[in-house]
């Protein structure tokens, strides 16, 4: 690790201290090779202060266990009917996997406790289906699991509930996942998958999608997608709506998973978040210098036009910044002559390691509004950024007679030959 590496961490401990994180296993993810290495990551947010609920799944040992016994399921993950059958062999398979991490984490002298903190009714008739034993959640016991992180104990939760009668209820990990961060009033929900959060679409513009991004994710994504993916995402979604600002869909088999992903600016896997993860907003005068530095390599490799200090200070009002998690990454200009009904979208500039993360057209669509407000064309003028911008819609104009004549004569005298841009209308 580099020192450098340890600062970018050392800006997120204070963000995270004391604040609770629901982390939920896939069943899979228990099962395999890199799970006391997830476990290790667990120790270290224990350490840093970091209240850590675990939630587990079960649906492959259940598989498993139901194809060892010559068992038909009706239902593997708690989403469906749950015959008597079923029930038995769930309670037979999630006790065993319950005791096996409990085994991994005194190994690891992790304190930890199971518990029995969530409450259910049966889920009744769905669709003129009689869901038998599959439970709908209630509620979460939520002083019996800040009894435990008042202890320095970490809860163990497994996709079981019971009813006011105590009789057991299958549940799925997921929702349980779900609504414990939102009873516990979590900071996040850690979802750990077995393999990578891909949805199938060449398209999936970011990694960082706001819940109205992550709706329209979930509208695209089809029935041939693991059932798995589709379940988090509906929960990431639903997670966010009732006050849980961030959830993260991560590949538990990657080194580091959570630690990467907690404690770097952009991590390592799909987040959904509901609130000011990623803002566009105008530069500040304490901007200036950051961005002066920002665009120092671009300006040096001819691909922005260099501008000095004053220069940015005279039309300050005209840039707008892009932050992520309060880290400057990018920056952009509208320059707008109102007389010629016009507005030059300039100085596009997004930190070499942001770069393709859709943050630049994040950018070009923030100008693009701004011009419309003001029922402004918006154009652009680029010598090494033609091939973005035509990615983003943009077409070469060969007819520049629209621009205003003060910027025609600095564009022929220029000497970069520098080609006009604008929108198809």
């Amino acid at each position: 690790m580099k020192f450098g590496d340890l600062r970018g961490i050392l800006q997120y401990v204070p963000q995270f201290r004391g604040r609770t994180v629901v982390v939920a296993l896939d069943g899979a993810i228990v099962g395999s090779e890199n799970f006391s290495n997830i476990l290790l990551d667990l120790a270290v947010l224990r350490s840093l202060n970091v209240r850590v609920v675990l939630v587990h799944g079960a649906s492959q040992q259940i598989v498993a266990l139901a194809e060892k016994r010559g068992v038909t399921l009706s239902n593997a993950d708690g989403t469906g009917p749950t015959d008597e059958a079923t029930l038995e062999l769930s309670l037979d398979a999630i006790t065993r996997l319950t005791s096996s991490v409990m085994q991994s984490m005194t190994s690891l002298k992790i304190r930890a406790a199971t518990s029995n903190a969530i409450m259910a009714h049966p889920a009744g008739i769905l669709r003129g289906i009689d869901q038998k034993f599959t439970g709908t959640i209630e509620r979460v016991d939520t002083s019996a699991l800040e009894g435990f992180l008042a202890q320095d104990i970490l809860p163990v939760i497994s996709p079981l509930a019971y009813d006011a009668t105590g009789r057991t209820l299958r549940v799925n990990s997921d929702a349980v996942a779900l609504e414990t961060a939102v009873a516990l009033k979590a900071a996040k929900i850690i979802y750990v998958l077995p393999g990578e959060p891909d949805y199938g679409l060449s398209d999936q513009v970011s990694r960082q999608l706001s819940e109205e991004e992550a709706e329209e994710l979930q509208k695209r994504v089809g029935a041939d997608q693991p059932a798995s993916l589709r379940s988090k995402l509906k929960f990431a979604i639903r997670a966010c709506r009732e006050g849980v600002p961030r959830v993260h869909l991560i590949n538990g088999n990657r080194d580091d998973a959570i630690l990467a992903e907690l404690f770097s600016n952009e991590g390592i896997g799909t987040m959904v978040f509901s609130d000011s993860y990623r803002q566009i907003r105008i530069a500040t005068e304490s901007d200036v210098d950051e961005m002066l530095l920002m665009m120092r390599r671009a300006v040096e490799d001819e691909m922005l036009v260099a501008r000095t200090r004053e220069e940015i200070f005279a039309k300050l009002s005209d840039y707008h910044i892009i932050e992520i998690d309060g880290n400057v990454v990018g920056c952009v200009a509208l320059h707008p002559d109102e007389e010629a009904g016009v507005a030059e979208i300039a100085c596009l500039h997004v930190k070499r390691s942001h770069e393709g993360l859709g943050y630049g057209g994040f950018l070009i669509r923030e100008a693009e509004k701004r011009a419309a407000k003001r029922g402004l064309k918006a154009f652009a003028v680029s010598t090494q950024a033609m091939g973005f911008f035509e990615r983003q819609g943009y077409k070469r104009c060969e007819d520049p007679s629209f621009l205003p004549e003060q910027r025609r004569a600095r564009l022929s005298s220029s000497g970069r030959n520098s080609v006009v841009l604008v929108r198809p209308e």
